[in-house]
């Protein structure tokens, strides 16, 4: 049984909730498992992000300057980590994995949860058990070159970089797998829709990888 309280906070600036040309988001939150609650579970679990958002370009604006009917430039940076501190052993999808865009920590250019503690490990491979490629910490850092297509379309080109470790002490920024590449997302009637298809430069075999995803950008 898990028993939990969570707190947070959030700063938000940004002009648009999907396509940013300006503003920053700064987020924590603090996740607090077992102790006077009780439950299996003895551990704090701690994520942050942040975003920034600098316009780089002219074009159409709506009433409110947020990104209307004409083409706009704008540059991004996002910054995010988490940690978790204590005995989650009973709870092992509160830690972290990496790679993809979809289920895990995102990192372009890479398959999913192929990004672990102990380095690269393709996708079903059977020199690593699934159980070792959850990390207790992690960080992420991604720029952007987005080109704002209205309201409703928007294109980027992109760097990400980012690892997980096995826990905080051993978090070391100069140790970052990295990836480049250039994605475009759509409102659609079913919800945003991106596609991205990046190259994975720390790989084995450096190469390129298609993502598809259902949901918001970074």
């Amino acid at each position: 049984m898990q028993s939990q309280i969570t707190l947070g906070l959030t700063r938000q600036t940004l002009n648009h909730p999907l396509f940013p040309t300006s503003g920053s988001r700064q987020n924590i939150n603090i996740e607090g498992n077992g102790g006077l609650l009780g439950g299996d579970g003895q551990f704090t679990r701690v994520l942050a992000d942040a975003k920034w958002w600098v316009p780089i370009g002219a074009g159409g604006m709506e009433e409110g300057g947020t990104p209307g009917g004409g083409v706009q430039f704008a540059l991004g940076l996002t910054v995010r980590g988490g940690a978790v501190f204590g005995d989650a052993s009973a709870f092992p999808f509160d830690r972290f994995w990496m790679g993809g865009v979809q289920f895990g920590e995102r990192l372009r250019g890479y398959d999913e949860t192929t990004v672990t503690p102990l380095g690269y490990f393709k996708d079903r491979s059977r020199d690593i058990n699934d159980i070792n490629r959850l990390g207790e910490a992690f960080l992420s850092v991604s720029t952007e070159f987005a080109i704002r297509l209205g309201a409703q379309m928007s294109g980027a080109f992109f760097l990400d970089a980012g690892n997980v470790w096995r826990d905080a002490q051993e978090i070391d920024p100069t140790r970052m797998f990295r990836g480049a590449g250039l994605g475009i997302q759509l409102v659609t009637p079913f919800g945003p829709v991106g596609l991205d298809y990046a190259y994975g430069f720390d790989k084995p075999e450096p190469g390129w990888q298609f993502h598809f995803r259902l949901g918001p950008g970074l």
